[in-house]
């Protein structure tokens, strides 16, 4: 039986969770929420917000859109003590990450 797309998510934010719990966050899961934050980490020297996809063939292009959205709330909220990352799973490279600001966006090693 073929997986859903949400079933691909989950898979996916549940592969957060696990790293980010292994960098010593306390980690809190946005299931089916539909906001622009599906994983959020917690730890005494910084707090991450990040929003991931999952595609099988990468084009930054694609992800425009959704990180103008990023943008938008950053700049709405005047986030300063959250990071905002964007985390892309690539069937089978793994994840490419990148740090969201108001004003740029950079990638991050993962």
């Amino acid at each position: 039986m073929a997986r859903t797309n949400y079933q691909r998510g989950y898979e996916i934010e549940r592969k957060i969770v696990k790293e980010l719990t292994e960098r010593g966050f306390l980690v809190l899961r946005s299931a089916g929420s539909h906001s622009k934050i599906d994983v959020l980490g917690i730890r005494k020297d910084r707090i991450v917000a990040v929003q991931s996809k999952r595609t099988k063939k990468f084009t930054m292009s694609s992800y425009r859109e959704e990180i103008n959205a990023i943008q938008s709330i950053i700049r709405e909220y005047e986030f300063e003590n959250i990071d905002f990352e964007f985390w892309v799973w690539i069937d089978r490279q793994g994840f490419r990450k990148w740090k969201v600001t108001q004003d740029s966006v950079e990638e991050v090693a993962s």
